[in-house]
């Protein structure tokens, strides 16, 4: 298997990062079509952000939940990143819930957990909110390119 090379790209829209952030460095050039995000480590674990604009809502003028499933896949990713010490993963099952509603000019933040880490698969699941308010949840899982022959 090739070795993957990580390539920063720079986000589609540039945002100031809110207080207490920093815009967080994306490889995926979706992501980055789609971001930016920002990430801060409160007590030394990751936490991630982005505001909700107008590539991110539907007709409706709620956040899209597309556009909320990739957030999430980007955050419960670098999460995988973290405890795989940045290992090549990629996503093999998300699951979602939609619980609420997200608006334009929402900062939606989460703070993903590791639900477990097998040889082969990482386990993970987070709380997305809106200030006080739950928007969705979701956990996934994902496979270590490499580990078990794959």
């Amino acid at each position: 298997m090739a070795a993957w090379t990580y390539q920063p790209v720079e986000p589609a829209r540039a945002v100031p990062a809110p207080s207490g952030w920093e815009q967080a460095v994306q490889f995926d050039p979706f992501e980055a079509f789609m971001g930016p995000y920002f990430v801060r480590f409160p007590d030394g674990q990751r936490e991630m952000g982005f505001f909700v604009d107008d590539r991110h809502t539907n007709v409706s003028g709620y956040a899209h939940g597309g556009a909320l499933m990739t957030f999430s896949d980007a955050v419960l990713g670098f999460k995988v990143w973290d405890e795989t010490d940045r290992a090549p993963c990629v996503t093999i099952s998300q699951q979602t819930n939609f619980v609420g509603s997200g608006r334009l000019g929402d900062f939606v933040v989460c703070r993903p957990v590791l639900v477990r880490r097998t040889r082969e698969i990482v386990f993970v699941r987070g709380d997305f909110f809106a200030g006080d308010k739950i928007v969705f949840t979701a956990q996934s899982a994902w496979k270590i390119l490499g580990a078990g022959g794959a």
